[in-house]
């Protein structure tokens, strides 16, 4: 008989685990002798309890003389079996499964988790005395064993290691004694070179061991923000990654009992420390996100002026972007007002946010990489081929000034020359202009650098200081945009693997957490809050939901520790720009281009 045993257990989340077993024998013997094909431990279990046979295509059950089981609730000594029906022992359940293919029978185990110690005792021969060895013959042999094979051979192997000489085949390896496999990272780096990691006899692997091949990874909380609290030394490496005597996917624990432990009691050790309180992930176990946002200001700084930035930590409903820029994100996926040039097509959030290959953060936004393929710095519709530089208003000046001034130095335009004037919501005008060319060109540019920067062009997407110098060069400065690198930087997100929302792809998903489509200016941080977070996930199994830890969002090990200085206490980093400054401002001496 073919049958498959299936073993439910709960596993060191919380999650249910099952084990599968094949067993091939005439019968399944059940009892709590050791050779058992089922071994169920407890009172009343007797070592050949029951068996379970297959005559033809039924399953029956046969208990030994004088014992008994419960099915389906009473007790039977014999009886057949069918697909659905219960047994009972000592607290252990075993349910008759439809067997997969290939099978006869399929049984569902799921053991009695309150069994007393005492029950593994009564198993198994536990006293010497019921043996036929003698106590003290077996203690001195013991020692001498214990000495032998666990001090003076492993001594031996390692002198013989530490000299570069061979092993003798006849001594047993590092195996022999070895308490368990290293990880398979481990095992590649180190192979058998035990003294690696363990350096000193007599002494547990030490951090500085660790450090030797891990030297970019930093401790959870740095020492400085540590000794302001009562929480101790940082605990050694081994003490959550443990080798040898652990399952290989338990290197890293990925329970949230290690983290919950310390953050779900902040009162507690913390000191002068402030951290919210964390239970896992839900909307009454985990405290709102808070962004970590750059705010500006302007100052001045003598004859000039100093643009700093600084980070601000804030939950996200309160929270504002101040980047510089004016945009609307409702306007460019509006299929009537904005459509992508050369295929007409309406735009997608693709068509400027592209992805890393780190999967969590996107490309900077630049005017080079996706604005000027639909915005171009054109400035006058007779010259279609001649834009202004961006990003650099000195530039743009000159740029200006050199136009109009060969415009209107063509010998071919006559005495009478013409000035291009426009406004805004306007037809173009035209302007005679009747003094020296020179001069008719300084006024056109003039007027047009005015425009750029007052009415439209620059001052479209820019917010523009006008310092109402007389220098036209030091006149108007353009305060830069910026964003946050990342809004939650001591996190993770996953952006590729969120590309695809149950039936949602595309702009689809996206749009289902960003509410792009209803942003009207640049202001708005359109990241969602927790609240859509567990639309889709929990720190517990539960239907319909992606089951999440701690570390699938928070690294223990910061790989900025930086951020973490910084950040955890809600200080703020700044960041200084200081704007060209106004010149001291002389009258041009005739014949020079003003500002030169």
């Amino acid at each position: 008989m073919d049958a498959l045993l299936r073993e439910l257990r709960e596993g060191p989340d919380g999650i249910a685990e099952y084990y599968d077993t094949e067993i091939s024998s005439k019968q399944l013997t059940i009892g709590s002798a050791a050779d058992r094909n089922i071994q169920l431990l407890g009172r009343g279990i007797a070592p050949e309890h029951a068996m379970i046979v297959l005559a033809g295509s039924q399953l029956m059950l046969e208990c030994r003389r004088g014992e008994t089981v419960r099915l389906n609730g009473k007790k039977r000594a014999t009886a057949k079996l069918s697909v659905g029906d219960v047994i009972e022992l000592a607290g252990h359940r075993l349910r008759i499964a439809q067997p997969p293919p290939g099978f006869n029978a399929a049984i569902e185990l799921q053991t009695n988790d309150l069994i007393d110690a005492s029950a593994f005792e009564s198993a198994f021969r536990t006293d010497l005395s019921q043996t036929w060895l003698g106590k003290r013959t077996m203690a001195w042999a013991g020692v001498v064993l214990v000495m032998l094979f666990g001090l003076m051979l492993p001594f031996f192997v390692m002198k013989l290691h530490h000299s570069g000489a061979t092993t003798p085949s006849w001594i047993p390896g590092d195996k022999f004694w070895n308490s368990g496999p290293l990880h398979q990272v481990h095992q590649q780096a180190i192979g058998d070179r035990c003294e690696t990691c363990h350096q000193k006899l007599f002494q547990r692997v030490q951090d500085a061991a660790c450090n030797e091949c891990h030297r970019t990874t930093h401790d959870h909380i740095m020492p400085a923000r540590l000794a302001l609290t009562e929480l101790g030394p940082t605990p050694r490496c081994a003490t959550c990654h443990r080798e040898h005597n652990e399952p290989q996917t338990f290197l890293v624990n990925s329970g949230d009992s290690m983290c919950v432990d310390c953050h779900g009691d902040p009162e507690h050790g913390f000191g002068q420390i402030e951290i919210d309180r964390v239970l896992g992930f839900g909307l009454e176990r985990h405290p709102e996100f808070k962004a970590h946002l750059l705010a500006s200001t302007t100052a001045p700084a003598g004859s000039g002026f100093t643009y700093e930035w600084k980070t601000l930590i804030a939950e996200l409903d309160q929270v504002k972007e101040q980047s510089n820029l004016k945009f609307s994100h409702q306007q460019h996926l509006d299929p009537n007002q904005v459509l992508r040039r050369g295929d007409s097509k309406p735009m997608n959030c693709a068509d400027c946010h592209r992805l890393e290959p780190d999967g969590e953060h996107f490309a900077p936004i630049s005017m080079e990489g996706q604005c000027s393929s639909c915005h171009e710095l054109t400035f006058d519709p007779g010259a279609p081929d001649r834009q202004l530089p961006h990003g650099k208003p000195r530039e743009v000046v000159l740029t200006l000034q050199d136009y109009f001034t060969r415009k209107f130095s063509d010998p071919n335009m006559g005495k009478t020359t013409r000035e291009r004037r426009r406004l805004p919501g306007r037809e173009d005008e035209e302007e005679t202009c009747t003094g020296v060319p020179f001069d008719c060109a300084m006024r056109s540019a003039r007027k047009e650098i005015e425009s750029q920067f007052t009415r439209r062009g620059c001052i479209g997407c820019h917010a523009v200081i006008d310092t109402q110098a007389s220098n036209v060069f030091d006149r108007f400065q353009v305060i830069p945009i910026k964003f946050a690198r990342d809004y939650f930087p001591a996190n993770r997100f996953d952006h590729r693997s969120h590309q695809i929302q149950g039936k949602l792809t595309g702009d689809d998903a996206c749009l289902s957490c960003h509410a792009a489509k209803k942003s009207e200016d640049a202001s708005d941080l359109m990241v969602p809050g927790i609240t859509k977070c567990t639309e889709c996930h929990a720190d517990k199994a539960a239907a319909e939901r992606v089951t999440v830890q701690c570390v699938s969002c928070h690294e223990y090990h910061p790989r900025d520790p930086s951020l973490l200085d910084v950040f955890s206490n809600g200080a703020s980093s700044r960041i200084t720009t200081r704007l060209s400054r106004p010149r001291e401002t002389k009258p041009a001496p005739a014949g020079e281009l003003a500002g030169s």
